[in-house]
């Protein structure tokens, strides 16, 4: 089952990678571009893992997941970045602060130090077979501490862009990426994780969406 999901998974996360550009060039702004940073890296995670059977087990799909999990710690601490820059334009107080943005960058800059440090120079990849996909994951698997961190930060804020437009789905969606991501992978497989970063990062660009009527 997960061999035909992925591939639709990976065509899924294309479409919302060219939702982005059209958002894009209607906004040119800044968290609009790291959104699709995200996303191009969530469209080669997904990739790999359809491929993977193609390529079979050895060194070229070993280095392809390490790229994976190298990609992931890279760019899902921008996330912060985009979450402050929706919160300024949805007209969050707080967030209309040129050092506030900067410190966001170097928040950024922090975990994704903290995430090469300790989650990927570290990593030993072995193989795995899942529902007729092959990839390689992490010979132990700890707590997903850059997940979770950056995470929270984005929740916090999504909660104060509800409260500033009524706008509840950037806060409802990091929820659901929390709670899908934090159940057990040995019951529910990595299937789920998948779909609720979907979800995820489609509520995201629906907020940058939003924001960008919120302005008119």
């Amino acid at each position: 089952m997960a061999a035909f999901l992925y591939p639709i998974y990976t065509l899924a996360t294309f479409g919302l990678a060219i939702w982005g550009i059209i958002l894009f060039q209607q906004s040119h702004r800044v968290s609009t571009i790291l959104l699709i940073v995200v996303v191009a890296g969530m469209i080669y995670d997904n990739l790999i893992v359809s491929v993977g059977r193609l390529i079979n087990e050895g060194a070229l799909l070993k280095l392809l997941n390490r790229l994976r999990f190298l990609f992931h710690n890279l760019c899902v601490p921008l996330l912060v970045v985009v979450a402050v820059n929706l919160a300024n334009i949805a007209g969050v107080p707080w967030a209309n602060n040129s050092i506030l943005y900067k410190s966001c960058w170097a928040i950024a800059i922090a975990l994704i130090t903290l995430g090469l440090l300790t989650d990927f120079r570290q990593l030993e990849l072995i193989p795995t077979a899942f529902a007729g996909t092959l990839r390689y994951k992490p010979k132990s698997c700890g707590v997903p501490i850059l997940t979770i961190l950056t995470a929270l930060l984005v929740a916090v804020v999504g909660f104060c862009i509800w409260h500033q437009t009524q706008w509840l789905w950037m806060f409802v969606g990091t929820l659901i990426m929390l709670v899908g991501n934090a159940l057990p992978k040995s019951i529910f497989g990595p299937l789920l994780g998948s779909v609720v970063d979907c979800i995820f990062i489609l509520t995201l660009l629906a907020t940058d969406l939003m924001m960008s009527e919120f302005m008119h």
